[in-house]
């Protein structure tokens, strides 16, 4: 890898290899490989897991080969649709460099994206980095719902990071895989997937595994990439219902709290279960108001999305009041899927083994240590 006085000495001998897991995403798949082979310091292989796609993704690869430079590009071509997180793992699996940087296919990385972002891991302490994730759709209503969804809130530690802007050092993915058994992930019937949709939840399993063996996880805002996702009302309420499952599944393997974002809400209708039947039954004056308490819940769950939504992810007041249509189905139908699949937890449909976040560390190496 040729010197570059602009690189700092840890980022210079850092040997990177790229994941990028790809379904049906020929056109996008292309400008994201362009993208990553543009980079100031050059990734040594970028891997890409194309995940059953009939479109003819691996040709469009392939055409790509002579342009690669000093680079490696691979194409590893999965027999059947596996999902996003089962293909990170089989990218993982072939890897060979010391950090293993993941974006996805609808991406495009800055010109500075792998220098950056490999950068904190010059701290030892270090495990995984996250990035910058820049949305581009902003057409319709479901898609300006969804803006600011990965957004950073500054540069340091932080409470989760995001699959499709992510560093992470490849003895910890070998130590511990992605997650591939939350039930609504992929499809499991032959059919094509649907690649507008994500069931989400999918890289929080990594996150605590890597904070259990004492790693800190960094935000690194810029380490940038620009995010193509197109949304459509059916993908986006398949995106809600779904992500509300997946939530679900996560805090019942993991033996979490509820999830803070659904928590208000299942409150408010908790309390107008209970309620309504007794203002029914007792003939007493107060009783008629009972119902009316689940409003505090729900506002309460009002306001601490609006504040999420403008401190967080970055909305005005104007373009929160333009979205929020979208937004309260968009809630309406993830406490929709995140009850639903709880209560399927809890009389065994779909059984999912629990865990304690202590033991995924089990086998971990820990900072200081190498394997």
């Amino acid at each position: 890898m040729a010197d570059n006085p602009s690189h700092s000495k840890s980022s210079v001998q850092a040997r990177v290899t790229v994941v990028v897991p790809t379904s049906d995403r020929r056109v996008q798949i292309v400008s994201c490989v362009e993208g990553l082979l543009r980079q100031s310091l050059p990734p040594v292989e970028i891997v890409v897991v194309d995940d059953f796609s009939r479109d003819g993704t691996a040709d469009a690869l392939h055409a790509l080969l002579p342009h690669a430079g000093s680079t490696l590009l691979r194409v590893i071509r999965n027999r059947r649709n596996l999902g996003a997180n089962a293909s990170r793992n089989v990218g993982v699996a072939a890897a060979t460099g010391d950090i293993v940087a993941f974006l996805d296919s609808d991406c495009v990385a800055g010109h500075t994206w792998i220098q950056n972002l490999v950068s904190p891991l010059h701290d030892q302490s270090v495990g995984a980095v996250s990035g910058l994730v820049e949305d581009t759709c902003q057409s319709n209503i479901w898609e300006r719902a969804f803006s600011g969804t990965h957004r950073l809130p500054r540069r340091g530690p932080v409470s989760r990071f995001t699959s499709c802007n992510l560093c992470v050092r490849r003895e910890l993915l070998l130590a511990h895989q992605w997650e591939e058994d939350f039930s609504d992930a992929t499809r499991r019937d032959g059919a094509p997937p649907d690649t507008t949709f994500s069931g989400r939840c999918d890289e929080e399993g990594l996150y605590l595994a890597i904070r259990a063996a004492g790693w800190k996880v960094l935000a690194e805002p810029s380490a940038v990439l620009r995010h193509h996702h197109p949304y459509s009302a059916r993908s986006f309420m398949r995106q809600a219902y779904h992500g509300g499952r997946a939530a679900a599944e996560l805090v019942w393997k993991f033996s979490l709290p509820d999830r803070l974002d659904v928590a208000p809400f299942l409150l408010a209708l908790l309390t107008v279960c209970i309620a309504l039947p007794v203002a029914l039954v007792v003939r007493a004056p107060w009783a008629q108001w009972l119902p009316l308490l689940s409003l505090l819940p729900l506002f309460a769950g009002i306001a601490a999305v609006s504040w999420n939504e403008i401190t967080r992810k970055g909305k005005t007041p104007f373009g929160l009041l333009r979205a929020s249509p979208a937004l309260a189905l968009y809630y309406a139908l993830r406490c929709t899927g995140y009850a639903l699949r709880r209560v399927e937890l809890l009389i065994g449909i779909k059984p999912v083994t629990r865990l304690g976040v202590a033991m995924l560390a089990a086998g971990m190496p820990r900072p200081g240590e190498r394997q």
